[in-house]
């Protein structure tokens, strides 16, 4: 919904009023936009020549703008020419598998072959601990296709990590599908393997509006009460945690923050936020399909990332489905 005033008139549009639906692509940059209404969304494709090639997030679904009107909700945070190959140069709403530790890490066994779903097979180092800041080699990047009609966009990617032995095997379908009131991510991972594949999955979620830095003109709003922990140095000079609710003490500046936030009771109903920023009026809502696992908080001065975690077991030909919904809202001046 939009408000335009002027005077003491107040003209209301709804997002889901009769409005053209547009998919389009654009042959020179190869970027994929959904648009329906005040909400236009521009992704980029596995393969693509500007979508993210490192070795940490799905590959899929990679956001590179989100628009609400005329307010962007996300833009690149890194500084510096821009670097797909590069471990976290990523936009948006992007997802990873895997955080602490990708199927098939052994860490007995250096040299040996691991996975991360969503980018490929990887080649594990000498350290004995995986470490999610990378890089790693690829031994073989995992084979995307890619779908798109006038309301969303497909990605599929079937992956084994031995053609011989095959323990490790799934097939994952991520679609974007854009809504009246914003969009949803849809995920269904089917293990194909011999072996169980226990893993998580979250969504990074980076996210700054109209550029305006992190600090005190932002507020998120969490289902439970929040207790941060595992708290990155300085995290309670800058961040405020109160009841259901964050807010900064002052611009967060050259610093980063850091917390997982407990609290919740590992419920459906516990995933999700709300971020509000307060000047616009932008507000960007997004619910989980499934149980809340883990919540973790982080950023810096151009990016805030709350990130909502789902814990996967999959045992073999078992397959799991899961969403996020995002309603997004904004008020003019």
């Amino acid at each position: 919904m939009f408000c335009f005033r002027k005077r003491n008139i107040c003209l209301v549009l709804f997002v889901n009023v009769v409005s053209p639906l547009i998919a389009q692509e654009s042959d020179a940059s190869r970027l994929r936009v959904l648009e329906r209404g005040f909400i236009r969304l521009t992704l980029s494709s596995p393969g693509d020549e500007q979508n993210y090639r490192g070795t940490r997030f799905d590959h899929s679904g990679m956001f590179q703008r989100i628009q609400v009107g005329r307010h962007q909700l996300c833009e690149r945070w890194h500084a510096g020419p821009s670097n797909p190959d590069a471990n976290d140069d990523v936009t948006g709403p992007c997802e990873e598998f895997g955080n602490a530790a990708p199927l098939g890490y052994a860490p007995k066994r250096p040299g040996s072959n691991f996975v991360k779903i969503g980018v490929g097979i990887l080649k594990q180092p000498t350290e004995s601990n995986y470490r999610f800041s990378g890089p790693y080699e690829f031994v073989q990047r995992g084979v995307w296709t890619t779908e798109q009609d006038a309301s969303s966009i497909t990605f599929k990617q079937s992956l084994f990590d031995d053609v011989v032995s095959r323990s490790i095997g799934y097939e994952y379908q991520k679609i974007v599908r854009i809504t009246d009131t914003g969009f949803r991510i849809e995920h269904r991972l089917k293990n194909i393997g011999k072996d169980a594949l226990n893993t998580d999955h979250y969504n990074h979620n980076f996210f700054l509006v109209d550029s305006d830095k992190v600090g005190p003109n932002y507020e998120l709003h969490l289902p439970f009460a929040i207790k941060p922990i595992n708290r990155m140095a300085g995290f309670d000079e800058t961040v405020l945690a109160q009841g259901q609710t964050i807010r900064f003490r002052e611009p967060v500046g050259a610093r980063s923050f850091f917390a997982e936030l407990s609290g919740h009771a590992n419920q459906t109903s516990d995933h999700g936020f709300r971020l509000k920023h307060l000047p616009t009026g932008v507000t960007i809502e997004c619910r989980g399909s499934s149980p809340l696992s883990k919540m973790n908080f982080w950023g810096m001065s151009n990016t805030i990332c709350p990130e909502p975690y789902t814990q996967i077991n999959l045992e073999p030909n078992a397959d799991f489905e899961w969403s996020l919904e995002y309603k997004l809202s904004a008020l003019g001046e």
